[in-house]
């Protein structure tokens, strides 16, 4: 197949050239102190990718998609996206190598400009004379392609990168097939559509939640070097073969706590042994959650829930235990009471949104530096993204060997860690600015979590 263009050139400048930047958008933008923006993962998957097929489907899943082929635009009054021309050679590298695992570290360690004309970027890592679009790529069980992404955060977020996945599974089933390409669910990325599902009074109140739940009584931080120039992005992982998930289930609900529960204890445990946190001494946890829990669900003569893009939707939650148990055991009660405290609140997630909000109402050039004195990143952050849907992310004939997605690399003192269940395999990542020190001290914490599962078992 020949190399798509798209041709943009007719369109004149106007209002359809731009999309608003939403709220989590712009606040992104804002702390690129704290993080340098991009969403990564990887996925290998038990054959060769054919690159034309893969070409048909990143066209159309970036064309349903504005967002991803814009410009942001920091304009001081009101910034915006400006849709923008792009080929699909700005999006996608497929590289033949002897070397995958440098190939790997050379895209992963690349950062994607807010104001470049793409918002995300592929690579299909390949062995070195590995047939790509030739008749026998689809048959060949020998050599295995490794799909790599990166996103800007500001476009997306977790649950948006397994929803643009999917999508791109999707199509490249459809080509792969011979069938039409589907029509893909896309709309609006407005922040306001977590509140479609509440009524008016809800609506609010829940508008009326302008606490700042960033600001943390408590100093800790991760026991990191300290910043040199010299540091670099360091991607760390972990994984643990577990027998069955479904055990790991019963003895949660044995243990009346959510897994979820078991492993943010996991994750106070090892903080604590790893920096030297005082046992009797409160820690807050800061863990992300996914806000799509408030919209307008179908009814029973709707087929179809609210649409909407490619966008963030995420929320806060601040776990704070009093004090770190002298065992696991009661750690995981300590951080029971401290979920559950919050999830029994009305709005959870909700709170302090609207504060964010008021980006939307003044000018950005108060927003800048007025987000930078009151907004404070994650400093020991929790992110859960669950069970990776792996019939969803089929290509073709292909099935997923396996997968791992992380958040933005984090600049020190932060650190927040991304937790997957894909298969049987329990899978801890992080990334981070820092050096081989770092590194080590991260994969203690890793193996400090896992023991601690462990213990639970």
């Amino acid at each position: 197949m020949s190399k798509e263009q798209v041709n943009k050139s007719s369109f004149k400048p106007s209002t359809k050239n731009k999309l608003r930047a939403e709220l989590w958008d712009k606040l992104h933008f804002i702390l690129n102190h704290s993080t340098d923006r991009m969403m990564r993962g990887e996925l290998l998957y038990d054959g060769l990718i054919q690159d034309d097929v893969l070409r048909k489907a990143l066209l159309h899943v970036t064309e349903t998609h504005p967002v991803l082929h814009s410009s942001f635009r920091d304009h001081f009054i009101n910034p915006y996206w400006e849709v923008r021309p792009y080929t699909l050679d700005d999006i996608l590298t497929v590289i033949h190598t002897e070397e995958p695992s440098r190939a790997r570290q050379d895209f992963m360690n690349r950062v994607i400009p807010a104001d470049c004309n793409v918002q995300y970027r592929v690579a299909v890592i390949n062995p070195e004379n590995a047939p790509s679009n030739r008749a026998d790529a689809p048959n060949n069980r020998e050599s295995r392609s490794l799909l790599c992404i990166m996103i800007n955060h500001m476009c997306m977020d977790g649950r948006g990168i397994l929803t643009f996945l999917h999508q791109l599974a999707l199509c490249y089933q459809r080509v792969y097939a011979g069938l039409p390409l589907p029509v893909l669910e896309t709309g609006g990325r407005e922040y306001s559509k977590i509140y479609t599902g509440m009524s008016l009074p809800q609506r609010v109140r829940a508008n009326l939640l302008l606490k700042n739940i960033t600001r943390l009584k408590e100093k800790r931080t991760f026991a990191y070097t300290p910043e040199e120039l010299s540091d670099q992005l360091q991607i760390v992982s972990q994984k643990w073969d577990i027998d069955s998930f479904a055990r790991v289930r019963a003895i949660a609900k044995q243990k009346d706590v959510t897994v979820n529960d078991m492993l943010l204890a996991s994750y106070v445990q090892a903080l604590h042994e790893t920096s030297g946190f005082p046992l009797g001494k409160p820690l807050t946890i800061t863990c992300m959650v996914d806000n799509r829990r408030h919209m307008k669900q179908p009814t029973a003569k709707e087929s179809q829930p609210v649409t909407m893009g490619l966008t963030n939707h995420v929320g806060l939650m601040q776990m704070r235990v009093d004090c770190c148990g002298a065992t696991i055991k009661e750690t995981i009660q300590q951080v029971k009471e401290a979920t559950t405290r919050e999830k029994n609140k009305r709005f959870f997630g909700l709170h302090g949104i609207p504060l964010i909000r008021l980006g939307y109402r003044l000018p950005f050039f108060l927003v800048k530096p007025g987000t930078l004195c009151w907004f404070t990143p994650p400093v020991l952050g929790f992110s859960n993204v669950g069970m990776i849907p792996e019939e969803q992310l089929k290509l073709g004939d292909l099935t997923l060997l396996d997968i791992m997605l992380m958040g933005p690399s984090q600049y020190k003192p932060n650190i927040t860690v991304f937790i997957q269940m894909f298969r049987n395999t329990l899978i801890f990542t992080t990334a981070v600015r820092g050096n081989e020190k770092d590194k080590e001290k991260i994969r203690e914490l890793f193996a400090r979590m896992k023991k601690h599962l462990q213990e639970c078992m």
